[in-house]
């Protein structure tokens, strides 16, 4: 899939909706809701409540009605424990789970990030996205931030040919940022939200920005009061990104079928244009994808298609549909029988290039001795249908 390049932002009641497309395609649904807001990379001043030596972990009160968790290994600028009421600095990695009475997971080693980079305060040394695979590029990039800023700096994907002047410009940014949220540190008293005390810090298509602000050609919203806002932030900041109201007769999610491809992003069996049929089947240990071509092979007169042709046409539709569906763990994919090696290494170079746009980090361990490929993806939150049922039971 292609990098997205628009951003179609739908307001309700009770939630607040983000599509990301990539020429027409859905990669990601975002979903907002107001009665449950999310944490995930807010910091707090927290409060060490106890220490659990058989977990080398610790419970941190950040008050939100759960303590959320902090293990040893997160734990950074410090060896040792701080006593029990301690003030504690902590940013939220994920929002745990409520509904089960799980906390969330906090880190000590927080993170700012930019639009090319990640500045960590308490960290050290310079790194790089894995998909900046060029040494040159690497060692030029590591020249121009190397004196910007005091810490850990994690060069980001859209860094990859950026000058010197916008690096720049993104450091002054992310220092600016992290010294408002120190001196909110400074004057409160834990338990404390910092992030909800910055204005904008907060804002859901700020992040969006950062996050897809080099390839973004448009962001529509149907809320023509937040258009305004946002457009008067772009033309402030000299953004080129087109901002558009929504006002038609038709929702806003009809625009590139967003609304077609939330249905088919929850629907076990899709079928391709070409007649291949993809059936998926998510159990609590693993998701099976099956590639099923009975209604895909040659067409009247022409000869059979072959396995990896049908494969081939397949890979693009499953990378979209796990990250769209936001599916984690582990993933076996059952491929149409290829016979030779050869074969097999095309399927999976383009599934690996197929996911190089995936935020969301993914392993590929390749074909078992029975034909089934194998792959993991990192766990980044709920299922595109878990939040979509929890969205549906809030208006109940």
């Amino acid at each position: 899939m292609s990098r997205v390049d628009r951003l179609i932002c739908h307001v309700l009641p009770k939630a607040f909706l983000m599509a990301l497309t990539a020429g027409g395609r859905l990669a990601e649904l975002k979903i907002l809701r107001r009665d449950t807001p999310s944490h995930t990379d807010s910091v707090f001043l927290g409060r060490l409540e106890r220490v659990m030596p058989d977990l080398d972990a610790a419970f941190v009160d950040i008050g939100i009605g759960r303590a959320g968790f902090l293990r040893a290994a997160d734990r950074a600028g410090t060896e040792d424990w701080p006593p029990p009421g301690a003030p504690i600095l902590v940013q939220v990695r994920n929002d745990g789970d409520g509904e089960n009475g799980k906390g969330p997971r906090l880190s000590m080693n927080l993170a700012v990030t930019g639009r090319y980079l990640v500045y960590h305060p308490i960290g050290a040394g310079i790194a790089f996205s894995r998909r900046i695979e060029s040494e040159s590029e690497r060692e030029r990039l590591g020249r121009h931030v190397e004196d910007l800023l005091e810490g850990g700096i994690v060069l980001r994907t859209a860094a990859s040919g950026a000058s010197l002047d916008v690096l720049r410009a993104d450091a002054i940014d992310v220092m600016e940022r992290w010294e408002k949220i120190r001196r909110q540190a400074f004057d409160s008293q834990p338990p404390a939200d910092l992030t909800a005390r910055i204005p904008g810090e907060r804002d859901p298509i700020a992040r969006m920005l950062r996050d897809h602000g080099t390839t973004l050609e448009e962001v529509i919203l149907d809320d023509r009061a937040m258009a305004r806002s946002l457009q008067d932030e772009m033309d402030r900041l000299g953004e080129k990104i087109r901002v558009r109201w929504h006002n038609g007769p038709m929702p806003a999610f009809d625009i590139d079928d967003v609304a077609g491809q939330i249905d088919t992003g929850l629907a076990e069996r899709i079928v391709l244009e070409s007649g291949i049929e993809l059936l998926f089947e998510a159990g609590e240990t693993l998701c099976a994808i099956d590639v099923d071509s009975a209604t895909a092979g040659g067409r009247q007169g022409r000869a059979p298609r072959r396995p990896l042709e049908i494969n081939l046409e397949a890979v693009p539709a499953i990378a979209q549909q796990l990250r769209l569906r936001n599916i984690a763990g582990a993933v076996v994919i059952d491929f149409v029988t290829m016979r030779s090696s050869y074969d097999r290494d095309k399927a999976q170079a383009a599934l690996a290039e197929a996911l190089a746009d995936d935020p969301v980090p993914t392993q590929l361990y390749g074909f078992t001795r029975l034909g089934h490929f194998e792959l993991t993806r990192a766990r980044r939150g709920a299922t595109l249908k878990a939040e979509l049922e929890a969205l549906e039971k809030s208006d109940a």
